[in-house]
């Protein structure tokens, strides 16, 4: 077969180096000038670092195997990890239950009540239910009513913004079992690939270029051709590519936009998006000692605060690396803001309110942002999401917004790569001579 990958992200490399490994003609399209999509890379002091956070958890399998192959597991470290919430202009420890149990902003009984309800929360097996339950509701069922004030609601605008009231409980159960997994064996560690991920898919680039595969960066795709109900190739800017089957892994509501009106999907246009604002701080020392702070505090205009380097060290980069993140819906204010005018907002909210922080320290800022981060679930998420096999012969759809309810990251991504490229396979087995 013929196939044509559009999408150079994890997903669509994963998915092209197990068709190329099958003796399929591969062609992956890419509109970026290399493969990597969100895991999209600059760099400090010489060293490559990702312009949005990216880490491993243990249970990650699928990326660990994917790191095994490209022969880099000698790079691949385990790092300690800590967890912060910063609200009413103080930074509290969050990653063991003794820092629970210091947590002021909640009255004594509601941090017990916390406690034992995240205990709860993390034993619940069957989250299928929960897509049509209010992440709120369910969360406040648990802890109580204050924790849902003081820690949820706050959690939950950051990521959500507007539509906090909307996600559904499922998406909050796979966070939760995301976290118990980095926790197995005592201890938070999360991964690293030490000299950044853009090794990861410089090596996956080489592998698919050795197997014989046909990678085209810079290259956008314009329309995927059809034909009495099957799809015939896609027409790029650099010309027509004619294939037997073509495997989608871009944003999903871009697809819409590639096919003509009535080869449209619903379903294709039925989940939202979610942007984010990254900011790259680079400063002189560290604000804390912790990895990753919950910004909780509604005067603070983003969500989190990643110190990356109290995970990997300063010498990688000869200095300081922090993170701050927003994630903003289309329609709120921070889409359409210069990103460069807001990340320098943010450091004067810092400075004012943040312990430890002050902007004198900052040496350097690097804001990113794209307007697709990840879906924007919503209650009912699971009647929305879109096969994989479209109704359109040889036409596949493997997005992040099929990634349910876990949220999207690479391991998920190389997973969903590898189920595509075998339902293709399959497909290609049983379609008559």
């Amino acid at each position: 077969m013929k196939v044509v990958v559009i999408g150079g992200g994890v997903a669509g490399v994963s998915a092209a180096l197990d068709l190329a490994r099958s003796g399929n003609e591969v062609v992956v399209v890419e509109r970026s000038d290399r493969i990597g999509g969100l895991v999209a890379s600059f760099e400090i002091g010489g060293t490559p670092l990702e312009c949005f956070y990216h880490h491993v958890f243990p249970h990650e399998r699928e990326i660990q195997q994917l790191i095994d192959e490209m022969g880099l597991s000698s790079k691949l470290e385990w790092h300690p990890s800590t967890v912060g919430v910063f609200t009413g202009g103080r930074l509290w420890p969050f990653t063991s239950p003794a820092d629970l149990l210091r947590f002021s902003p909640l009255p004594f009984l509601d941090r017990l009540r916390t406690g034992v309800g995240a205990l709860r929360l993390g034993r619940v097996a069957h989250w299928e239910q929960l897509d049509e339950i209010r992440a709120r509701d369910w969360l406040e069922s648990y802890t109580g009513p204050k924790a849902a004030e003081v820690v949820w609601d706050p959690l939950l605008r950051a990521k959500f913004g507007p539509v906090a009231g909307e996600v559904p409980a499922a998406w909050m159960w796979g966070r939760f079992q995301q976290r118990a997994g980095a926790r197995k064996g005592g201890g938070e560690k999360l991964g690293y690939l030490r000299g950044g991920f853009r090794q990861l898919f410089d090596a996956t680039a080489a592998e698919l270029a050795r197997l014989g595969a046909d990678v085209r960066t810079g290259t956008a795709v314009l329309r995927i051709a059809v034909d009495g109900g099957r799809v015939t190739g896609v027409e790029t800017a650099d010309g027509p590519i004619e294939a037997d089957d073509v495997l989608f892994t871009g944003p999903l509501p871009v697809l819409s936009g590639l096919v003509d009106d009535e080869h449209v999907d619903p379903r294709w246009n039925g989940i939202g998006s979610l942007g984010v604002l990254c900011t790259v701080l680079e400063l002189r020392r560290p604000v804390s000692g912790i990895y990753w702070t919950n910004v909780c505090d509604p005067d603070v205009p983003f969500g989190g605060v990643i110190e990356h380097t109290n995970l990997i060290p300063a010498s990688d980069y000869g200095t300081h690396v922090m993170y701050l993140s927003r994630y903003f819906t289309a329609d709120e204010s921070i889409a359409g803001a210069d990103p460069a005018d807001e990340a320098a907002r943010w450091i004067d909210v810092l400075d004012a309110r943040y312990p430890g922080f002050s902007k004198d320290d900052v040496v350097a800022f690097h804001p990113f942002t794209t307007p697709y981060a990840a879906p924007l679930v919503k209650i009912g998420h699971l009647r929305r999401i879109p096969p994989l096999e479209s109704h359109i012969a040889g036409m596949w759809v493997c997005t992040t917004a099929q990634i349910y309810p876990q949220d999207r990251g690479m391991s998920e991504g190389v997973r969903t790569g590898k189920e595509a490229a075998a339902a293709i396979a399959a497909a290609s087995v049983r379609a008559p001579a």
